[in-house]
């Protein structure tokens, strides 16, 4: 614990004006009327006992002015405010047929917060929609039907053909057309795991005209339009969930080594009857799989954005080729299919795990607001000069910074480093302090500003928690090429945005720099550097050592488990889920810090689902209805795993058994309650238990709770009915559409 520095003098002015008046009588006996509002001496006594005050308040700040000063000789800049990024769609749905570029730096809004693209953009106009051939089973006597009539008619068809009768013995694997679905406000992030309930394991976008452009003279325009331009396409990976494991830099899979997504389009060149992909070349192509990210492919000449006609109905969306689509509508604006399947799998896998969002148009934008040549002033020749930005905190890979030419009033660029000491004599360099905006040039090292030019700079500041907006916010722009018939929307919550240090938090963190040096070595170190990790906000960390998450039974020497909880989480309040964005964040700032002997695995809380049913006799004198909502919040907060939660306010402990008698302890100390009729509890499937071990990374979370007056109701009705597990027909050999309107 440390010793809060004692103020120098704890008296203010009231006191010392008190003080001085019962001195009047003893050293001024003769001076009677000093209680008279307005007195010459008494105004003087007011005069000297505000210089004083103020003369007080100064030196009661010198512990605090050594703090500071202390922070700045250990070179421990306060942390930024880190901004929020995000990825947006732009749809043209009523603008003019033709692409429409767009370079980095637009500015789009969330009502009165500003975000910048960071990619440049070729907004095509078209709309994307993303399906899937979602499997059905056989024993669906929904569709049994129609497979009967299907098989009947292949074999109708081979008979004629005169093929031998075992050629038409195939097996079929019935599909319905089913989009990908759409995020919701308010809701958690919905994910599809293609691998699994897709016939193909792929995905197809569907590339629509705008909508009003049906005749094949628009879709032809439209095909001009896109006609070897660049698309660009949005994928956001199911966020939630920690497989697969998140390890830091070191530690991961090469990038060579892990499938990529292959991008192709129809060939429709091919023979009749043959349903083949051409591949399209990719100029960008992130990790969109573990992240979200931007895949950009160039399409091909408009001659070629076509797809296959069938004449006949039953190939339509047969074996290979795209799903069939049943909306006539989407039908007559269809351009052409895109389509998403892993590398090194000719069938075709649009994931290696499950799929969130898939969009067209799409760019990922950061939340800051742009400053056009900011005045700082002129230079003075002398070293060591400083200038400070207007507004923090800044982005620093956006600031640009000129000093106007003595000779001909030309802007000259300066170069950002990070150290003026490792800069050679006469280089225009100089340094930035993002929190607080100070840029600071050279003296014996590096150049300096010289007497009377002007000093200008372009840059973008923002950050902290109000960049966080939820799906759909981000929906205006203020550039004029958007202006008119063009749909701008988020399809996931931005994510990223932190709250910067303050300097009161910064002082407490000087003991703790000075014991780790930002160096993971012992437990404590890993919690407060954690804690620290810029663009997140943590709420919990618990460090395990020798401890292995895919391994918990056994000791793992060299291995260092870290268990983060968000600070917030709007849908989860007390049992908040990071998702795969936060814990690489994390992962990459711990990576950059430890001993190269160290395993480091960044995780989340496993929770294990808790319901309960409580009953309670109620104290005479009391409201029922608060007391019953009293005691729902107390085992709320008691179960929460962020503070106060737990026994000891620190959140859920790990390793902490849950015990129906705990439980029934905290309801009883609820004021208003005369006694606990009954409690049961349930984990899991698990009903009407008395203890629960939980181990490793599990913490509990309350999923269901019903507390009432008298003899609590039996757990299973507060539960409900389990949901269980669809097993997916295995077997696919022809995957065949199945028409839900025509069954």
């Amino acid at each position: 614990m440390s010793l809060p520095p004692p103020p120098v003098d704890e008296r203010d002015f009231e006191q010392m004006l008190a003080e001085a008046k019962r001195r009047i009588p003893v050293t001024t006996p003769e001076w009677t009327n000093f209680e008279i509002e307005g007195d010459p001496g008494l105004t003087l006594i007011e005069l000297f006992a505000f210089i004083t005050d103020n003369l007080l308040y100064s030196a009661n700040r010198i512990p605090e002015r050594n703090r500071r000063k202390f922070l700045q000789l250990l070179d421990i800049p306060l942390q930024k405010a880190a901004p929020a990024e995000g990825i947006v769609q732009i749809v043209n749905e009523r603008g003019p047929l033709q692409a429409l570029v767009l370079e980095p730096g637009v500015r789009l809004a969330a009502g009165n917060i500003s975000f910048l693209t960071r990619d440049g953009v070729t907004v095509l106009p078209v709309e994307g929609q993303t399906f899937y051939k979602r499997r059905i089973s056989r024993d669906d006597p929904q569709y049994q039907e129609f497979l009967d009539r299907y098989e009947a008619i292949r074999l109708a068809e081979m008979a004629a053909a005169g093929e031998a009768p075992g050629v038409a013995d195939v097996q079929l694997d019935s599909y319905e057309t089913t989009p990908l679905p759409a995020p919701k406000p308010g809701e958690d992030l919905p994910a599809v795991d293609v691998g699994v309930v897709a016939t193909d394991r792929s995905l197809y976008v569907a590339l629509l005209a705008p909508r009003g452009q049906t005749s094949e003279a628009a879709r032809d325009a439209v095909r001009a339009a896109l006609g070897n331009s660049t698309l660009t396409l949005g994928i956001v990976p199911a966020l939630e969930g920690q497989l697969p494991p998140l390890l830091p830099k070191g530690l991961r899979t090469p990038p060579g080594a892990q499938a990529d997504l292959i991008v192709e389009m129809p060939d429709t060149s091919a023979p009749a009857g043959e349903a083949r992909y051409r591949p399209l070349t990719i100029v960008r192509q992130d990790d969109v799989l573990s992240g979200v990210g931007l895949i950009q492919v160039i399409l091909p000449q408009a001659s070629e954005l076509r797809t296959w006609d069938f004449s006949e109905p039953l190939d339509e969306g047969a074996g290979n080729y795209p799903p069939r689509l049943e909306d006539d509508a989407l039908r007559e604006r269809l351009i052409t299919w895109v389509r998403l399947r892993m590398a090194g799998d000719q069938s075709g896998s649009a994931s290696n795990g499950r799929i969130t969002w898939v969009g067209i148009n799409a760019v990922s934008v950061v939340q800051s607001i742009p400053v056009t040549n900011e005045p700082l002033g002129t230079g003075t020749g002398e070293p060591h000069q400083s200038v400070v930005l207007a507004h923090t905190p800044v982005l620093e890979e956006t600031v640009k910074l000129e000093v106007q030419q003595s000779t001909d009033g030309g802007w000259e660029m300066w170069r950002l480093v990070t150290d003026l000491y490792g800069a050679g004599e006469g280089q225009k360099v100089f340094t930035l302090d993002p929190a607080s905006g100070v840029i600071d040039f050279g003296g014996v090292r590096g150049a300096r500003p010289g007497l009377g030019q002007a000093i200008r700079a372009s840059y973008a500041y923002g950050g902290g928690r109000q960049g966080m907006v939820a799906i759909g916010a981000i929906s205006t722009s203020d550039d004029v090429r958007l202006g008119g018939g063009f749909k701008i929307s988020n399809p996931i919550p931005t994510w990223g945005g932190s709250e910067g240090e303050t300097v009161a938090q910064a002082e407490e963190r000087i003991p703790r720099v000075i014991r780790h040096r930002d160096r993971l070595v012992t437990e404590p170190d890993f919690e407060d550097i954690t804690r620290r990790t810029p663009g997140v906000d943590v709420g919990r960390a618990e460090v395990l050592s020798v401890f292995h998450p895919e391994r918990p039974d056994e000791d793992a020497p060299g291995v260092v488990t870290v268990m983060v909880v968000p600070a917030h989480d709007p849908l989860n309040p007390r049992h908040p889920t990071p998702d795969r964005l936060f814990l690489r964040r994390v992962c990459d700032y711990l990576d950059e810090r430890r001993l190269i002997t160290t395993e480091i695995y960044v995780r989340g809380p496993l929770y294990r689902s808790v319901s309960i049913s409580v009953g309670v006799r109620v104290r005479a004198g009391y409201v029922r209805d608060q007391v019953i909502q009293q005691v729902r919040q107390r085992l709320e907060e008691y179960l929460s795993a962020l503070p106060p939660g737990g026994p000891d306010g620190d959140g859920w402990p790990l390793g902490r058994a849950l015990l129906q008698k705990d439980l029934e302890a905290v309801a009883t100390r609820v004021p208003g309650v005369e006694f606990v009729e009954g409690l049961e509890l349930g984990v899991d499937t698990a009903l009407g238990i008395e203890r629960q071990e939980l181990t490793g990374l599990e913490l509990p979370r309350l999923v269901a709770m019903r507390v009432r007056e008298g003899v609590p109701d039996p757990l299973a009705e507060v539960v409900g009915p389990q949901a269980g597990a669809l097993d997916p027909d295995a077997t696919r050999y022809l995957p065949v559409p199945v028409s839900r309107a025509k069954c």
